[in-house]
């Protein structure tokens, strides 16, 4: 069977790290031809020789636009299929602005369609919620009829995603990716050197609106104000600029500005700290929270339905809009060593609860080979 993967989407967090993750465990997969269309972001991620002769790979990254949204068309991609006649095409995550001929099966994790009570929406302006309305229309357009299946990470997306959509939904919930298994692959080049009774919170994130970082600028004051004697320091995967502080902000002294960090160097990061720190608004499912389950990192995240759902008891939860809240679960769990062994234990049942990232490769292949 030829099976045409369309990344030509992707292009910061969780999307790459799956898409990385699928390819890597179907690596040794013989019984099908692969067709492998790496966007810009992820090629730098893949290493071409690893792979054998039943692996094409293609470099590309589609320009979205309302007018591919609505008509699916690209001629890059158009030209892929006609060449190669691929039996089905996945793409691991859209919107992707295209619609092949042939069977077309698409992962869906746009959370911000999904739970429309979540705080993140009382922070927008109305320019902002309009914006959003427009993308929102345009991108379920595209998923509702560029697809002839859905994969969504969570069953509680699948159950709200599935009365927006007339297609079949499939449910394969993330994972942390495999190399987090082989410390031979690990990039030990960050080194994060500060005391060791320092408090170390790292949040491995793009720098999306719905990720609540900025929250972080109103936590540090507390912290220092309340908690005087209390060391800590956050660690961000986002460039300085992008968090809008100068170089000369007093907050600079409480954070480390990594900037974007590639998939072989998260493991090591994990190892260095002491706290997966997680203030985010909107998820459909963070590979973050299985990471520090597997790294024995206790979770510090938004108390909202959906991080509670994925976490159960294994982490701490605070209020994402109250930076009082959450400099007080920082130093409330960071002072009880025995709830943070707890948080450790149940992360480690926890992830047994999710697809393995074997597992996953396994489901979305059925799902490819199989649905109709």
């Amino acid at each position: 069977m030829k099976i045409l993967i369309n990344c030509s989407n992707l292009k910061v967090g969780g999307g790459l790290q799956v898409a990385h993750s699928f390819l890597y465990e179907i690596v040794s997969n013989t019984e099908h031809q692969f067709i492998v269309v790496l966007s810009d972001f992820l090629k730098y991620q893949i290493n071409e020789t690893d792979f054998p002769q039943n692996f094409i790979f293609i470099h590309y990254s589609i320009k979205p636009s309302a007018w591919k949204a609505i008509f699916g068309e690209d001629k890059f991609l158009d030209a892929i299929e006609f060449k190669y006649n691929p039996d089905v095409v996945f793409s691991v995550f859209g919107p992707t602005y295209w619609q092949p001929k042939a069977k077309h099966i698409c992962g869906f994790a746009k959370p911000d369609y999904i739970y429309k009570d979540s705080p993140y929406f009382d922070q927008l302006t109305f320019f902002q919620k309009m914006k959003l309305n427009a993308m929102e229309f345009f991108h379920m357009f595209d998923f509702r009829n560029n697809n002839e299946g859905l994969i969504t990470e969570n069953p509680d997306v699948t159950k709200i995603l599935a009365k927006k959509v007339t297609q079949p939904v499939y449910t394969v919930t993330n994972y942390y990716n495999q190399i987090f298994e082989n410390e031979l692959k690990w990039d030990r080049s960050l080194k994060l050197e500060l005391p060791k009774e320092t408090i170390k919170l790292l949040t491995i994130s793009a720098n999306y609106p719905h990720k609540n970082l900025a929250i972080i600028k109103k936590v540090i004051p507390i912290l220092k104000q309340n908690f005087p004697d209390f060391s800590f320091h956050f660690f961000l995967t986002i460039d300085r600029t992008e968090f809008g502080i100068t170089e000369e902000d007093e907050l600079n002294n409480s954070i480390t500005f990594l900037g974007k960090v590639a998939i072989k160097q998260c493991p090591y990061l994990y190892q260095q700290v002491d706290f997966l720190f997680l203030p985010t608004l909107l998820e459909c499912f963070s590979a973050s929270y299985c990471e520090a389950m597997y790294m024995g990192k206790p979770i510090l995240t938004s108390n909202l339905p959906f991080a509670k759902g994925i976490c159960g008891d294994a982490a701490t939860y605070f209020n994402p809009v109250n930076p009082i809240d959450i400099a007080n679960k920082i130093v409330d769990l960071a002072s009880n060593p025995k709830l943070q062994s707890q948080l450790v234990n149940l992360g480690k049942e926890q992830l047994k609860t999710f697809d393995s990232s074997q597992i996953r490769a396994k489901k979305y292949l059925k799902i490819l080979t199989e649905s109709e």
